[in-house]
């Protein structure tokens, strides 16, 4: 496998949608009461040839970037890894000093993910999946491992 990591650019954007929409039903993502298009951010793709294998979406603000999606196409490839040292890098170019992540209490994997590359476990907010739920119907009510959505976890790491 021969992974290239590129910034999404508006050529890519119909193929960002539909990795979006495969991985997450839709590119509209609920973020704090408030839907944000993350087919619209910015971010990396990830391609092996003319295959997109991982896609990441940042939002940039004034004090930190928070990633909003990172997927791996290939499960523990190494794909994520890159993808992730890619913002990383780039928040260190722009000035950055934090990357933060949100997370739902039953994906174990990203806790894994994170916690490995020196992200830190920094809050949980109580029953935010199940009000996001009210206004995003199509968020399930069980997650990995048969584990209940109830809470958002907050990973962060200085830069």
């Amino acid at each position: 496998m021969a992974v290239t990591i590129r910034t999404i650019e508006e050529a890519d954007h119909q193929a960002v949608v539909d990795l979006l929409t495969r991985r997450w039903t839709s590119p509209m993502q609920l973020l704090d009461g408030e839907m944000v298009d993350a087919s619209r951010l910015p971010g990396f793709i990830a391609h092996d040839g003319d295959e997109i294998v991982g896609l990441v979406t940042v939002i940039h603000r004034p004090d930190e970037w928070e990633i909003l999606t990172l997927d791996s196409l290939s499960r523990q490839s190494g794909i994520g890894t890159l993808l992730l040292n890619a913002v990383i890098g780039a928040a260190v170019e722009n000035g950055m000093r934090r990357v933060s992540v949100r997370t739902s209490n039953d994906n174990l994997d990203a806790f894994r993910f994170y916690q490995r590359r020196g992200f830190r476990l920094e809050k949980v907010n109580p029953g935010v999946i199940d009000e996001e739920r009210k206004v995003k119907s199509e968020i399930p009510l069980t997650g990995e491992y048969g584990i209940p959505i109830h809470d958002e976890v907050v990973f962060a790491r200085k830069v």
